[in-house]
């Protein structure tokens, strides 16, 4: 394969992400502009101000003006979005996990890799948990992957992981042991996730 045709791949590649990150993010930004309160608390948390894309963009960390370790774009989107409580903390512990991975690489951190690659694996499997079973399998895992990696700088993070040397894991094999949050209602959400795993396999 030839340098030209390698680079029209990746363009396409690069322009295809872009159109499903504004896509997926433009939609939420329109019900946030509707809503008549402009300070709304989510779980405690008041709703971040929607980002100006050009800034956003000016790092590979982005904009987190309320400093909750989340970007302010996919902040409103897991905000948006989710189904419930449980559904929005999930989210937030991956969401969380993937702009702590973009931190480690932005800083070329290699001895914290392991960690921060656990730590995604965890949020991973706390958001099977929590989100399969009321959507398409792993919906939310790819959306917020897609958030986060949402230009050509923060994808390059893909690199640095695929050349640094560790071992992962997650902290459980029961993915509702890997959520950092009390889950409401526990007993019911083991058994559906562990129904909707059975029926998937």
């Amino acid at each position: 394969m030839n340098k030209t045709l390698s680079l029209a791949i990746i363009l396409l590649i690069v322009s295809g992400c872009t159109s499903e990150y504004n896509k997926a993010i433009k939609v939420v930004f329109e019900i946030k502009k509707q809503d008549q309160n402009h300070n709304h608390i989510f779980d405690g948390e008041v709703e971040p101000p929607i980002p100006n894309s050009d800034e956003n963009d000016k790092t590979i960390l982005g904009i987190d003006s309320n400093e909750n370790g989340i970007r302010d774009d996919v902040d409103i989107w897991i905000n948006r979005t989710a189904f419930d409580y449980n559904e929005r903390m999930a989210m937030r512990q991956y969401a969380r996990a993937e702009q702590d991975e973009l931190r480690v690489c932005k800083n070329e951190l290699k001895d914290e890799a392991a960690r921060v690659v656990s730590n995604n694996m965890s949020a991973h499997g706390c958001l099977n948990a929590l989100s399969d079973p009321i959507r398409k399998k792993g919906y939310a895992e790819k959306k917020i992957g897609l958030l986060t990696i949402s230009n050509t700088a923060r994808r390059s993070c893909l690199g640095f992981y695929d050349h640094s040397s560790y071992i992962a894991h997650a902290k459980s094999i029961e993915f509702h042991e890997n959520c950092n949050f009390t889950i409401q209602g526990l007993e019911n959400v083991i058994k559906s996730y562990r129904k909707f795993w059975e029926y998937s396999e």
